[in-house]
C-alpha cells in the first residue's frame, strides 16, 4: 500500500461507505436500472481500494471498542459530510469537543497505519 495520510484515507473511506459498498441488501431490479442509468456527478467517487477502505473500517471498529464517542465523530463527520457543528448536534457535543475528538481520531488512525506499515 502506498503511503497516504489519514485525512485522505478517511475522506475516501467516507465516500466508499456510500458508493455501492457495505452490507448487501435487496434492491428492486427497476430501482437498480434507474439508478445505474442516471449520471450522479454530485458525489465524487472514492479514490481508495477496497483493501484500504476495509483497513480503515477495521481501525474505526477497533477505535469504537476503546472510545465510542471518538469513533462516532469520525464516522459521522467523514461518512455524512456534516460540519463539526452538525456532528456536535447529532452527538450532543460542542463543536470544540468534536474538533478535539476528530484530531485525536485522525492521530489514532495515523498511528495504526504506521504500525501496519512497520509490520
Amino acid at each position: 500500500m502506498q503511503k497516504r495520510d489519514a485525512e485522505e484515507l478517511l475522506t475516501n473511506w467516507g465516500r466508499w461507505v456510500w458508493h455501492q459498498a457495505g452490507v448487501p441488501r435487496y434492491t428492486s431490479p427497476m430501482l437498480a436500472l434507474m439508478r445505474d442509468n442516471v449520471a450522479q456527478d454530485s458525489v465524487p467517487a472514492p479514490v481508495i481500494t477496497d483493501d484500504e477502505a476495509m483497513l480503515i473500517d477495521s481501525i474505526i471498529a477497533r477505535m469504537w471498542r476503546r472510545d465510542e464517542q471518538m469513533a462516532d465523530c469520525l464516522r459521522i463527520y467523514y461518512c455524512t459530510g456534516r460540519t463539526m457543528h452538525g456532528v456536535g448536534v447529532v452527538l450532543k457535543l460542542s463543536r470544540l469537543k468534536v474538533r478535539e475528538l476528530l484530531i485525536a481520531g485522525r492521530a489514532y488512525v495515523e498511528a495504526c497505519l504506521d504500525l501496519q506499515r512497520a509490520a
